[in-house]
């Protein structure tokens, strides 16, 4: 028995040797390289998002949320008057002050929750409640009561004729939010979930990025080409510009200051395929950046006559705006003093302190405030001291350097920063009054014109400039006519490959 173990044992070794000798001769190859995953669609900007919750979107960086992810009853498109249902089916006016919408079919939310007119009423009484200084909420301020006889009727009652409602129905804070999730009687904190109907929703955000999907279930007037993107938020130009050199986004909205974006022209001049070295094409979109100089409502200095104009005065020779209204929208009005020639009184004894907010990721925002100061020095017998905040409109500040983007394309919208804030109050009502009840053309643009005079006078908010927006986009992708929302702010349902 020993000996036909040993026997067995010696024939399994040899066995074991004669394969092992097979494996050696016989090299297997290597394993194939994983496959790396292909880079989502990536718009940068140097926007920071900081308000998630429509209901309190004061700035026009934290707007591309309301405007991408969350829906409205009606939409806007910048240069045109001419609201379009996005969530409605229609909407009439049924006495002067009754306006009835009609809900689409089967809305729902990115949750799966069925979208009635009881989130509706919702949305807007919580808005309206919250009632958030700076928000688009001013616009919705007629409305007396809302009724909900079915899912899908709203019936707004309001307070008194007001032609301008329907632009408010199609502003951020009229988003439609789930009345399951939102609480009434709070902002939503930007770590929270963001529900909406839009034609995006999101699958992440931090402070550096926000990574949407397509809505596929979305209805209105702004459906995705793309299946998903992420908007990546850069701290700098440089920063920006590195990105777009190392192919790292696919697009580049805003962020990129002005030497920068000289550079990158003059690469389109010279290259024969008239794109960047880095592969991108330009789109301007013509006059969609606004800045403005505003008064806090806060500010100890702001109730001064002779400071407001001493500001006033000093900047005139630097400021190129002459109207709150731009030039593109129907009504506007030149009514600024702009250029040489003014005549600044400093009748103060000693020097005004003064603090200057401006968003360092905004373009060219840091330049223009220590343009500012130094005239303000100079000219005003003015200490200015600097405060860097994003958003500006989040600042312990006299003064604000904003780069404004209206919540809808008409004069009322463009004229809010002043209308919430105007000295000659009275008058500033009884004007607003006449423009909201009545439809006919001229006592409406009479109305606003006056308002526009009033601006003039009151100093509060400071027309600076207005410049274009520049888009560069990577070959391989189109920007759409229909790219931007209402007040030239980012509508991401303008990307599409070609």
């Amino acid at each position: 028995m020993r000996d036909g173990s040993r026997l067995l044992r010696g024939v399994v070794a040899a066995l074991v040797a004669l394969v092992l000798a097979g494996c050696v001769s016989e090299v297997s190859p290597p394993p194939p390289e994983p496959t790396s995953k292909p880079r989502a669609f990536t718009v940068g900007t140097t926007d920071q998002i900081s308000v998630t919750d429509p209901a309190a979107i004061t700035d026009a960086a934290s707007s591309t949320v309301a405007y991408n992810v969350f829906q409205r009853l009606w939409t806007t498109e910048p240069g045109s008057t001419s609201p379009k249902p996005d969530a409605v089916q229609d909407c009439r006016f049924d006495s002067p002050t009754l306006y009835v919408c009609t809900l689409r079919k089967d809305l729902q939310f990115h949750n799966g929750h069925a979208l009635t007119s009881s989130d509706v009423k919702f949305s807007i009484e919580r808005a309206l409640r919250l009632e958030v200084s700076g928000s688009s909420v001013s616009s919705l301020s007629s409305i007396r009561r809302i009724e909900t006889p079915d899912d899908l009727t709203v019936r707004f009652i309001l307070s008194r004729t007001d032609t301008e409602f329907v632009y408010g129905l199609a502003s951020p804070a009229a988003s439609i939010v789930d009345e399951e999730v939102y609480d009434p009687d709070s902002i939503r904190k930007p770590d929270e979930s963001m529900v909406g109907s839009g034609p995006f929703k999101v699958s992440f955000f931090n402070s550096e990025e926000l990574q949407l999907a397509r809505n596929d279930t979305y209805q209105g007037n702004h459906a995705a080409s793309v299946d998903g993107l992420i908007l990546k938020m850069y701290e700098s130009s440089a920063e920006l510009e590195e990105a777009m050199a190392e192919s790292e986004v696919d697009v580049v909205w805003r962020g990129l200051n002005t030497p920068a974006v000289t550079r990158l022209q003059n690469q389109i001049q010279t290259n024969a395929n008239s794109r960047t070295d880095s592969g991108f094409g330009q789109v301007a979109v013509s006059g969609a950046r606004v800045r403005q100089l505003r008064w806090h409502e806060d500010s100890d200095q702001r109730s001064r006559t002779a400071v407001r104009k001493a500001v006033a005065g000093a900047l005139q020779d630097d400021r190129v705006m002459a109207t709150l209204v731009p030039r593109t929208i129907e009504g506007s009005k030149e009514t600024f003093d702009i250029g040489a020639g003014a005549k600044v009184s400093t009748p103060w004894k000693q020097r005004i302190k003064l603090t200057l907010a401006y968003d360092p990721t905004a373009p060219d925002a840091a330049d223009q405030a220590n343009q500012i100061r130094a005239r303000l020095e100079d000219r005003a017998s003015m200490s200015v001291q600097l405060v860097k905040a994003t958003p500006v409109e989040s600042a312990d500040a006299d003064l604000m350097l904003v780069d404004y983007k209206a919540w809808t394309p008409t004069g009322m919208a463009w004229l809010q920063p002043y209308l919430d804030q105007a000295i000659q109050s009275d008058e500033v009502k009884d004007q607003v009054t006449t423009l909201r009840e009545t439809a006919d053309v001229a006592p409406s643009n009479a109305a606003l014109g006056k308002l526009q005079d009033l601006a003039a006078e009151d100093l509060v908010v400071l027309p600076i400039i207005q410049t274009d927006e520049n888009v560069f986009v990577a070959d391989g992708w189109l920007v759409d006519a229909a790219l931007l929302a209402p007040g030239w702010q980012l509508g991401m349902w303008g990307f599409r490959r070609p």
